[in-house]
Formats: C-alpha cells, sequence, structure tokens
C-alpha cells in the first residue's frame, strides 16, 4: 500500500505562491512609478509649449505696441513742429504789426496835435512817454489855451488832458499839460432816437 503525505507538499507549496505574489506586486509598483513620471515629463512639457507660445503671443503684441508707438511718436514730433512754427509766425506777425502802428503812431500824433492847435498857441515842446504825451506851450490868451484843451477833448485819440497851469509873462502865457494818446479809434456807440410822426397840418373837416 502507498501512502502520500499532501500535507507536507501543501507546506512547500505554499512560500512559492507568496513569492510569485511579492513579484507581481514589484512589478505593478514599478509600472506605476514609471507612468507617473511619464505623466509629469508629458505634463512638464506640455506647460512649456504652452508658456512658449503665450511668451510668443506677448512677444508679437509688444513688438505691434512698439511699432505704434514709434508711428505716434513720429506724428506728435511732426505736430509740435507745427505748433512752433505756427508760434514763430504768429510771433512775426505781431512783431510786423508793432513796427507798423509804431509807424503809423507818431504821424497820426502830429497830425490830430496840429489839427488841435487854435491860433494864438504854439508848442515849445512835445515828448512822448509809452503813449502820454507831455507838451509845453504859449499862447496869447487864455482862452486860446482854453480852446486847445477842448480841441484835444474833442478828439478820440486823446484821453482827458492833464492841465499843468497857466503862466504869465509880459503878453506872453506859458503853460504846461499832459495826455494819454491811443493809436486805435475807440469804438464809438451812436444812439439814434426816432423822430415823432409829424403833425397833421391842418384840423381834418367836420
Amino acid at each position: 500500500m502507498i501512502k502520500i503525505n499532501l500535507i507536507s507538499e501543501a507546506r512547500l507549496g505554499a512560500p512559492r505562491r507568496a513569492e510569485s505574489r511579492f513579484r507581481l506586486t514589484g512589478k505593478t509598483n514599478n509600472f506605476l512609478f514609471v507612468g507617473t513620471l511619464l505623466i509629469g515629463v508629458f505634463y512638464g512639457l506640455g506647460m512649456w509649449w504652452y508658456l512658449a507660445h503665450v511668451k510668443s503671443g506677448l512677444d508679437d503684441q509688444i513688438r505691434k505696441a512698439q511699432v505704434e508707438v514709434d508711428r505716434l511718436k513720429s506724428i506728435i514730433d511732426e505736430v509740435n513742429g507745427y505748433e512752433k512754427k505756427k508760434a514763430d509766425l504768429e510771433a512775426k506777425i505781431n512783431l510786423i504789426n508793432d513796427l507798423k502802428r509804431n509807424q503809423k503812431g507818431p504821424v497820426r500824433l502830429m497830425d490830430e496835435v496840429s489839427r488841435a492847435l487854435p491860433d494864438l498857441v504854439w508848442l515849445t515842446d512835445l515828448n512822448l512817454t509809452g503813449n502820454v504825451i507831455s507838451m509845453k506851450g504859449m499862447a496869447m490868451t487864455p482862452n486860446a489855451v482854453a480852446n486847445f484843451i477842448e480841441n484835444l477833448k474833442k478828439s478820440p485819440y486823446f484821453a482827458e488832458p492833464n492841465f499843468g497851469g497857466l503862466n504869465r509873462a509880459g503878453a506872453i502865457y506859458s503853460f504846461g499839460m499832459s495826455v494819454t494818446f491811443t493809436y486805435i479809434l475807440p469804438t464809438q456807440t451812436t444812439t439814434t432816437t426816432a423822430s415823432p410822426p409829424a403833425a397833421a397840418a391842418g384840423k381834418p373837416k367836420a
């Protein structure tokens, strides 16, 4: 009769099964580690490509913005040049107008003073400081001096005269005064009053 010891064989086979399970678990861990590593590498490469793409787009926008800034700067420089030329032209025009006004001023002054001089009055000294005229003169009568002052008042080119006084030396009277002269004729406002309608020549017949 042959006897088989199954218990001893079962005991010998148990370590082999445990060893195979350990080997399977180790391989699974290695696969997981390699897979995770590959996923990290691909994720890093994807992020690098995405960030590089974003940086390229931003660089392109910066280049376009710089081109626009350079274009606008040239336009601003051109406008500033026009403004400077305009200011220079206005300064020249103002200078020419001042020269013309200064040329006409003394001529107009002498003409207005000579027109205001009545008979029996003559001037011995006339000075112009800015637009203020200082005059000294002589007259045969006080009325002639008064007429001269009234004529200056009537002229639109003179302000109110500042009379310095009248001195008599024998039959001659000396005087002095100052008056402000304006080169531009002041605006005159005239007021017209409507005349009433003419009355009827005669009464209406009954």
